[in-house]
């Protein structure tokens, strides 16, 4: 089971968007992507703008060889829409690709009326009818009963998690659940996971003492998930406010078993866009009108795309790789000949997965015409 985190707040964005790979199928849970819409009194830094549209031609092309697609529910943040705002992922582009997959979507049942006008909208696009998949289960996949989105309240806005089981090894993914409720708590333990990637709480709502509820359950129920599950990965609305990298790095540090964010999972530095969006626009001011000129493609990131990662080097956010002021991706990129991709996903966000720094850890000769992933490229010289 290879599991791939694609898009989070802490890889800057939200969203909990996820792949699966099995020996013979290869699942997709929640393929969706957004940018608060405001936070700290500002529209998101075309930096953020920028991290975001890579991710989303990420989620495309990861969707390509897709088997399963599913949707917890139709929040904007973890579906494709028919009218997305110009952060977030468009039905359009992906209508191809999801017609020839098998797609497990939350009901209609305890949704608001804007989620079942999504669900239609996919079903129209897809060109059938949607079965239920609350509760259901197809081999190794299995979903839950509907459960609260975050605290139980109205029944409006409730979410399905996903359970994968394969060889002994179990996932589950639990989408927009928050820790706030101790019988949610009670499902994901009943599975028995090996590896548990969840929603923190919002505590950027939480700033008032009326809160201190909420903030202690949702503490209790980390702590208790933590003890129970190898691997507890808890990112989304947790990650959104620097209270909320704080409130996480307290619970890794008291865990006996690993607690870590989607990035950390990932084997590369977070960079928490949203809980840092004040401070982008100090490090690095956006020209009046930005916003208004994108949405009418009359402007783009590309000179915000390089300044935000040099700024985020600058102020101590990220550390790159020790090798790259050294490595011929770096050079390459700089003299315009490999696109940005390489260096941005692997070199400037310390990404342990890159095949290159691997070798040169071990002290194994390597070409300089490697790319991160492993290939040889042969048209760098």
């Amino acid at each position: 089971m290879i599991i791939k985190i694609l898009g989070a707040e802490s890889l800057g964005v939200r969203g909990l968007s996820c792949s699966v790979e099995l020996k013979n199928r290869k699942i997709f849970i929640d393929p969706g992507i957004a940018l608060g819409w405001l936070r700290h009194g500002f529209l998101p830094h075309p930096f953020q703008v920028a991290v975001g549209a890579g991710i989303r031609e990420k989620i495309i092309r990861e969707l390509k060889d897709t088997d399963d697609v599913v949707i917890s529910h139709f929040d904007g943040d973890h579906c494709p829409l028919h009218e997305p705002n110009p952060y977030q992922l468009g039905l359009d582009k992906v209508k191809d690709i999801l017609s020839g997959c098998r797609i497990w979507a939350r009901g209609t049942e305890n949704s608001t009326p804007t989620q079942q006008k999504r669900r239609r909208d996919l079903e129209a696009v897809v060109k059938k009818d949607l079965e239920n998949a609350d509760g259901m289960k197809d081999g190794c996949l299995e979903f839950s009963c509907p459960v609260p989105h975050g605290q139980r309240g109205g029944e409006e806005n409730m979410l399905m998690m996903s359970r994968i089981q394969v060889e002994g090894e179990t996932f589950v993914h639990a989408s927009d659940v928050q820790l706030l409720e101790d019988k949610t708590l009670e499902i994901i333990l009943d599975w028995k996971p090996d590896v548990v990637l969840v929603s923190g709480p919002p505590l950027y709502h939480y700033s008032s003492p009326l809160f201190n509820d909420l903030r202690e359950k949702a503490l209790r129920n980390a702590k208790r998930l933590s003890r129970n599950v190898d691997t507890l990965i808890i990112d989304h609305h947790l990650l959104r406010s620097k209270e909320g990298i704080d409130w996480l790095a307290g619970l890794k540090h008291s865990s006996e078993n690993r607690v870590c964010c989607a990035a950390d999972f990932m084997k590369r530095e977070a960079v928490f866009l949203e809980a840092w969006r004040g401070e982008l626009y100090k490090w690095l001011p956006v020209d009046e009108g930005w916003h208004e000129d994108y949405m009418h493609g009359k402007a783009d990131f590309n000179d915000y795309r390089t300044g935000g990662w040099d700024a985020l080097i600058s102020n101590n956010r990220i550390k790159p790789c020790k090798w790259y002021y050294c490595c011929p991706v770096k050079a390459y990129t700089d003299r315009g000949e490999l696109e940005r991709y390489w260096i941005e996903e692997y070199c400037l966000v310390g990404n342990k997965n890159c095949i290159r720094y691997q070798m040169e850890e071990r002290g194994e000769y390597h070409p300089d015409n490697m790319l991160p992933d492993g290939k040889i490229y042969k048209a760098l010289k």
